[in-house]
């Protein structure tokens, strides 16, 4: 069966030529409308399969009012448009479109955003049934496991965990005058602790009985929503309870799903510490998991707990060396990062591409690596390209390849880095650099899964899994002319934000203790510790350039201690926030940082000359040392205003 294909579109000419151009590729035109209310109509008669949506129609209503609609009757719609600004473009992402095509566009464009728009809406359904799926095999696995009965109910939580984020969970049924209750904390991935009243008195302050009084008082909970930021403040003024678990963990929106068992009504309640972190969707994956739960925790509730516990959770916080696992060199357990490994862990496993956005020194690379090694391409090449420090002439070159005889200086047949990555990934950090006419030729491998040397007759298939990265804001970019809105929309299929360092003080100090102890073995130094005061004054400071300037603070310490006492900074960092400052201040604060920065790289450098009583050239000299060239380093120690013969 042909797919049916409505076009909406107020320029009869343009509407014309996409109906033409469909038919002729084999899609049924079910209809053409100029406005919303025309497309309606059709809607009703023809159920179309997919909508060819352009965003300014007649009327007062625009193609992204319909497309909320769209979305909301299962139909998969790709956008069309001459212009975008940032709002509109802020406007269209959240009605989560199918595509994006920039008039004017080739025939081939069209038809091929068509394809990976009807295979992405095919692919949604079926890998959602597939998750819900799998889930109910892994509740009726985890019912027939000899562990204790908490422990069997935590591992339901942590299989929901990926598709439901949450930092802490409860789940209480009375009967009668008789409580049961369950609640669980997250501490770490894949780490949680068991918080009943003792430790929650423990946590919060409060007495035992005044707890036990507060849960005696809370009504029990029977209808399913959630509730973000204001709502959830409003809640926990309702709910006393909820309260206490917000002040106490920082929680700042909640998700309710009551089970109705034998027993009575037993609430899952999740919660976030994030104000936005439920909506819809959360409420219908549990709606539609109800009744597989509700057999799964009756199960367990009704089996003799005559299991020996099994210590699953850990009453302690993560170790200050602790690596997370399947995460090689990600150090942290804020609930920033958490969330990013939630998201990379969810999409690692599938083909879809990925736009990892965030600050640099953020640790984008890092994160592309595991998303590679926890997929099942992780045998195949990784390969890296920095778009950013290519020239203009080398980078399609560098991408795609080219034939010897090709241009000037080609003497030898190059292979690019798609080429490079068959079957493997390509990660493309820095996308944002990229120069806009090699965006267009990126939009069509990506599209169009095939290569063409430069100089090359003929294209070349590739099987290619995409990860960009970027520091710049896209959405800007896209605005002010400079990043193409469908290039952006193909990589913006599965975005993932990176926080930066002062987003997630919490892990500074593991951070710390880290690099210090790597960086400790690498010189073959003895690791002391990190003094109390630089502690404080790396958990206050601002930390422009993120997790890499860190990283660089610890080394410059390791490199001038001593190595029998602990590690201490020789000058203050620098406390204010740059964020908050205006006019002057934002100059000044700069000006700081740059000093700084001039001053540690001088402090550095003064400590290899030390070691090498002043000498600069030959084996063992600094410049050998610090793996630069004597006449760059001598260019460098006259600027920085270190002179020759201190030493």
């Amino acid at each position: 069966m042909r797919k049916k294909i409505l076009i909406i579109e107020d320029e009869f000419i343009v509407a014309n030529d996409l109906q033409l151009t469909l038919e002729k590729g084999g899609y049924e035109v079910c209809g053409i409308a100029s406005s919303v209310k025309e497309a309606n109509e059709i809607i009703k008669q023809q159920k179309p399969t997919l909508a060819l949506l352009d965003i300014h129609l007649k009327g007062k209503l625009t193609g992204i009012d319909l497309a909320r609609e769209l979305k909301e009757q299962d139909i998969a719609f790709v956008y069309l448009s001459a212009n975008s600004n940032q709002q509109l473009l802020e406007e269209a992402k959240a009605t989560e479109p199918y595509g994006f095509l920039v008039k004017p566009f080739r025939e081939k464009d069209l038809l091929v955003t068509l394809d990976i728009a009807w295979y992405r809406h095919e692919h949604s359904l079926e890998s959602k049934l597939r998750k819900e799926s799998l889930l109910q095999k892994q509740f009726i696995e985890i019912g027939k496991e000899a562990i204790d009965r908490e422990q069997k109910l935590l591992k339901v939580f942590r299989a929901i965990q990926p598709h439901i984020p949450f930092d802490f969970v409860t789940a209480t049924t009375k009967t009668g005058e008789e409580e049961t209750g369950y609640s669980f904390y997250r501490i770490g991935f894949e780490q949680y602790q068991s918080i009943r009243t003792k430790e929650l008195s423990v946590i919060s302050g409060s007495a035992c009985e005044e707890i036990k009084r507060l849960r005696s008082a809370s009504p029990v909970e029977k209808i399913a929503g959630w509730y973000n930021d204001k709502d959830f403040e409003k809640l926990c003024v309702q709910h006393s309870l909820k309260k206490l678990y917000a002040e106490t963990f920082a929680l700042q929106s909640n998700l309710v799903m009551p089970l109705f068992l034998a027993a009575g009504i037993f609430p899952l309640s999740f919660y976030s510490r994030h104000a936005d972190a439920y909506h819809a969707d959360h409420l219908a994956l549990l709606s539609r998991l109800q009744q597989s739960l509700s057999v799964t925790i009756e199960n367990i509730l009704s089996t003799a707990n005559s299991f020996p516990e099994k210590q699953e959770t850990k009453s302690e916080p993560v170790t200050e060396m602790e690596i997370i696992s399947n995460f090689e060199g990600i150090i942290g357990s804020s609930p920033a990062l958490l969330s990013v490994l939630d998201m990379a862990s969810q999409v690692a496993p599938l083909e879809t591409s990925v736009l990892i956005l965030g600050e640099s020194g953020t640790g984008k690379e890092k994160i592309a690596k595991c998303i590679h090694d926890l997929s099942p391409r992780k045998t195949k090449p990784l390969i890296k390209v920095n778009c950013g420090a290519l020239p203009a002439s080398l980078i399609e070159s560098e991408l795609f390849g080219h034939e010897k005889g090709s241009f000037t200086g080609a003497t030898d047949k190059r292979i690019g880095k798609f080429e490079q990555a068959h079957e493997g990934t390509i990660f493309l950090d820095e996308i944002g650099d990229l120069p806009l006419d090699l965006q267009v030729k990126l939009l069509r491998v990506l599209q169009e899964k095939e290569i063409e040397r430069i100089g090359g007759k003929a294209p070349i298939k590739i099987d290619v899994r995409i990860i960009a990265a970027t520091n710049r804001n896209l959405e800007k970019e896209v605005a002010e002319g400079r990043f193409r809105l469908d290039l952006y929309y193909r990589l913006n299929v599965f975005p993932v934000v990176l926080p930066a360092l002062r987003e997630r003080k919490s892990d500074i100090k593991q951070l710390s203790h880290y690099f210090a102890v790597q960086c400790c073995n690498r010189m073959k130094k003895k690791f002391t510790g990190i003094a109390a005061s630089m502690m404080n004054e790396l958990e206050t400071y601002h930390w422009p350039g993120n997790i890499r300037e860190l990283e660089n603070i610890i080394e410059q310490s390791v490199i001038l201690n001593d190595g029998k006492t602990e590690l201490t900074l020789r000058r203050s960092l620098i406390n204010a926030s740059v964020e908050t400052m205006t006019g002057s201040n934002v100059v000044n604060s700069l000006t700081d940082i740059k000093q700084q920065q001039q001053q540690s790289e001088k402090d550095y450098i003064s400590s290899i000359l030390k070691k090498t009583n002043g000498r600069i050239r030959g084996k063992g000299g600094a410049a050998e040392l610090l793996n630069l060239k004597p006449t760059t380093l001598e260019s460098r120690m006259m600027k920085l205003g270190i002179r020759k013969g201190e030493w």
